[in-house]
Order: C-alpha cells, then structure tokens, then sequence
C-alpha cells in the first residue's frame, strides 16, 4: 500500500465538505438567513454582519467554495505526481494560511467565532497536513529548503494580501467610532421622541456593527429609543425577552405590533410610525 494511498479520500471527502459548507454559507449571506444552531445573540451573527464577512464586496464563503473547487479540480485532473503535489500544496497552504488570518480576526478584532469558520479551518488543516504527509511519495526529491521559501512566499502573499484588502475595516473595529454618538438635530429628537411614545423597541446586540450603525443614525437622541439588549454578556441583558418575541436578527424594530428586521434609514422609520416631522 503507498504511503500516499490516504491523501486520495482525504481530498476528495474534505474538499466536498468544504464545498459544501462554504455554499450554505454563501447562501445565508445572500437570503440573510440564520445558519443552523446559531442562536441569536450568538457569535455567529457577529461574525456573519461584521465588515470581515467580504473582501471587496465578495462573500469570504464565496472564496471558499473557489478555494475548495480548485483544489478539488487539480487533484482530479490527470498530471504528473509532482506538478499535482506541488499545485496542491500551494493551494492548500494558501487556505491554511487565510483561514488562519480570518481566525486571528475573529479572536482579536471581531472577538466573537462562528463554529462554521473554525470546521472549515479545521477541513483545510487537515487537507494541508495530509498534503505534507504525502510529500515523499508525490514528490521526494523537492528538498526543504525549497518548500521553506515557497511556503513563506506564499504565507506573505497572503496574509499581506489580506491585511491590505481589510486594512480599513481592521482600523475601523479597533477605532470604536460605534461607541460614540454624534449630536442629534431635530428630525433626529423628533423622531427619537415620537417613536419612545408610540411604544417602537430596538432589539439588538451591543457586539452587532449594524445596531452600532443605527445607533449613530440617531445620535444623541438615540438615548430616548427603548432599546432591548439580547446578547447575555451586554448591559442590561434581557435574552428571555428577545427569545420570547422571536427576534432572530439584530437589530429588529417592534413598532405597532410588526416586526422590522435590519438598520433602517431614519426616513423609512419615519413612514413607518408615522411620524411627520414635528416635535
């Protein structure tokens, strides 16, 4: 049996489910649908509504699937052991690399993981290692030192590739310009005003970008929004109520009884309740 025997399954099984994963990923980006056993509140909808979750208005799903495809494709295209191996295990390494970039970002800027982006870091990890494993069988004379630069070529390409592609979002969640709200003009007040009166409530999470981006919509008149924290850890945390009135998406407005998902400009709001313009 030849040491490399494994690597055929290994391939075929991890990149299929990593297709596959990556496309039901893709899919609930687009429909902003809630993966399975991501409750709300979870880290999964702060890392799903984060700016990471595109590069260049891409999906990162969508690169997995393109990442997973390609590795699949080149292992089944017939070419020499050599040439295979190598394509192989510049892509491999290339999505070890990423995944863990996207892992970093997870845990020490997002700060929240999605157990969704840590499988697939797991099924690349595994395609990478197995990958190095087969090596003396696929391509033994390729000595160490030339795997040793290409590898870090490849890494530095891709984590400088990524880091300047996202460097603005990076700056921006380390910036804490959601903390902040502005100064609030009349139509914010009024509105702000008119809403806390008429019994509207904004359930979200102080980890969601686009409750921080609602908030800012309002500015300081925001303090007059009766607002419901569902994440556990935040302030004031009322998850039962959250759970109790079916809030699955951050934020969701409640206004006469309706439910309205996602950061709303000021102007819908405002045909919404009904509000006019006037103090």
């Amino acid at each position: 049996m030849n040491k490399g025997s494994y690597l055929k399954p290994v391939i075929l099984t991890l990149s299929a489910l990593g297709i596959i994963l990556s496309l039901y990923l893709t899919y609930m980006h687009f429909t902003e649908s809630r993966a399975a056993f991501c409750a709300a509140g979870s880290d999964c909808d702060t890392v799903r509504q984060s700016g990471f979750s595109t590069i260049m208005g891409i999906p990162v799903a969508a690169t997995g699937v393109a990442g997973y495809s390609v590795i699949l494709i080149v292992f089944l295209i017939g070419m020499k052991k050599r040439t295979k191996w190598l394509l192989l295990y510049i892509l491999a390494l290339a999505g070890f690399v990423f995944s863990a970039y996207l892992t970093y970002i997870e845990l020490f800027v997002i700060k929240a993981t999605c157990m969704y982006c840590i499988f697939s870091a797991v099924l690349m990890t595994i395609i990478f290692i197995a990958l190095l494993k087969a090596k003396s069988e696929y391509h033994p004379k390729l000595s160490a030192s030339y795997i040793g630069v290409l590898s870090l070529a490849v890494a530095a390409t891709v984590i400088l590739g990524a880091a300047l592609v996202q460097a603005e979002k990076t700056g921006a969640a380390n910036s804490h310009t959601y903390d902040t709200l502005g100064p609030a003009d009349s139509f914010q007040t009024g509105l702000a005003m008119y809403m806390a009166d008429h019994g509207a409530v904004m359930y979200g999470s102080y980890k969601c970008p686009h409750c921080n981006q609602q908030k800012q919509m309002f500015g300081e008149a925001f303090r007059y929004i009766k607002y419901v924290e569902c994440s556990p850890k935040g302030e004031n945390a009322n998850p039962s109520l959250c759970f109790a009135k079916g809030v699955m998406n951050y934020p969701t407005w409640e206004i006469d009884g309706k439910f309205y998902e996602g950061a709303m400009p000021l102007e819908q709001l405002s045909r919404i309740t009904g509000y006019d313009g006037s103090l």
